[in-house]
């Protein structure tokens, strides 16, 4: 489930202090933290196993953006009450290189009126937003999903893939993070729902915002991870020695073994025999004419193996690691009129990731698309690291 959490962490928290301040100008005395939730029936709260992050503070957000680029994440998850805690290990390092970004597309909202749906909607984090949930006042968190970094299903993380001083503390670790973006604020009860926050252009009083809207749509569109898209927005967690489980998909899409996608459903032409399965029925090829999301994936996952063989394996190994971003321009035919690479960034010899880069896009030249509408544009990432 990049850069950008760390440049907005002060401004994320600015944000949070209006919204606290203009709460305690309606209520001086009102109660903070967990002591606001008294009365609450705290033996039903329940510790998810994918909590949301929008009430978790901002700087555990960037904190967990950056660690999961290091490697596996390990944490103390615990509940007890009405507390549910998410702690950070910082000093325990799992392997590293073992997440994996997949394309995700979906929209949550969130609305909390009281204490106990406070609870019961984000209880990581609840503490934080307590004072501004009660009276006339309700709590709504709009947020965008456009990926998961995660571990492969089926992975196992145990105590002994765990480097550090902090390891024995461990209960979890991050299975994947849901990334995107997400606004949050406090209302009138009566006006709570009036619109979605995180994609409205026009903020409201005392709105927390992280991420942006219009690069959340690119990002979904071209099924890429982009700086400025990629808060942590919910976790996946796994205890020590569980097996990773295959990715949570919203309704509509599957899990092919990597990604969410669309169905392939089975289509027949009404001449056809009854009983024949062969005339006049298409599954996977009719799908393939249709230009969309799912038919370029397709054919990259066709054709990755083939670019890892010419330009990555019998590449000099004094690169390491290349991350290659190839901009291409698709004709209504289906070819691929040009193929621009982009060398992002690399490890080891410079000379040689940018032959690499090269390489991939000559390949990408000889592809061939379901013919698009119209022109398309789209920019296809390469991630190589040498095993």
């Amino acid at each position: 489930m990049l850069g950008p959490l760390r440049g907005r962490r002060s401004l994320g928290w600015a944000a949070l202090f209006v919204v606290l301040a203009a709460c305690r100008g309606q209520s001086a005395q009102a109660p903070r933290g967990l002591d606001a939730l008294t009365g609450v029936d705290c033996g039903a709260v329940k510790a998810p196993s994918e909590p949301d992050l929008m009430a978790w503070d901002a700087s555990s957000r960037a904190q967990l953006d950056k660690l999961r680029r290091q490697g596996v994440v390990a944490v103390r998850y615990e509940a007890e009450g009405c507390d549910v805690s998410l702690e950070l290990l910082p000093q325990c390092v799992g392997p590293k290189n073992r997440y994996v970004y997949s394309p995700f597309s979906a929209t949550d909202t969130k609305i909390a009126r009281d204490h106990t749906e406070l609870l019961a909607q984000l209880p990581l984090g609840a503490e934080n937003v307590s004072s501004l949930v009660g009276g006339r006042r309700a709590l709504r968190t709009d947020a965008k999903l456009v990926g998961a970094v995660g571990l492969p299903a089926g992975s196992t993380i145990t105590e002994y893939d765990l480097v550090g001083p902090e390891c024995k503390r461990a209960t979890h670790v991050v299975g994947v993070v849901y990334v995107g973006g997400f606004a949050l604020a406090s209302a009138d009860a009566r006006d709570v729902n009036a619109r979605d926050l995180f994609a409205s252009p026009t903020p409201i009083e005392g709105m927390t915002r992280e991420g942006q809207a219009q690069i959340c749509e690119r990002a979904e569109s071209e099924g890429i991870e982009l700086a400025g898209c990629s808060v942590p927005l919910r976790v996946a967690l796994i205890p020590l020695d569980g097996k990773a489980p295959p990715l949570t998909c919203p309704p509509g899409l599957v899990f092919d073994g990597k990604r969410c996608l669309r169905p392939v459903a089975e289509t027949c032409s009404g001449d056809a025999a009854p009983g024949d399965a062969g005339a006049g029925c298409a599954a996977a090829g009719a799908e393939a004419r249709v230009f969309d999301q799912n038919a370029v994936e397709r054919v990259v996952r066709e054709k990755q193996g083939a670019v890892k063989r010419k330009c990555w394996e019998s590449a000099s190994e004094s690169v390491r690691r290349v991350n290659v971003a190839v901009t291409t321009t698709i004709d209504p035919q289906g070819h691929v009129a040009r193929a621009d690479a982009e060398l992002v960034d690399s490890e080891g010899s410079a000379d040689v990731a940018l032959a690499v880069a090269r390489c991939i896009a000559g390949e990408i030249q000889t592809w061939q698309f379901p013919e698009p509408e119209r022109q398309q544009v789209l920019t296809l990432p390469f991630h190589l690291i040498r095993q």
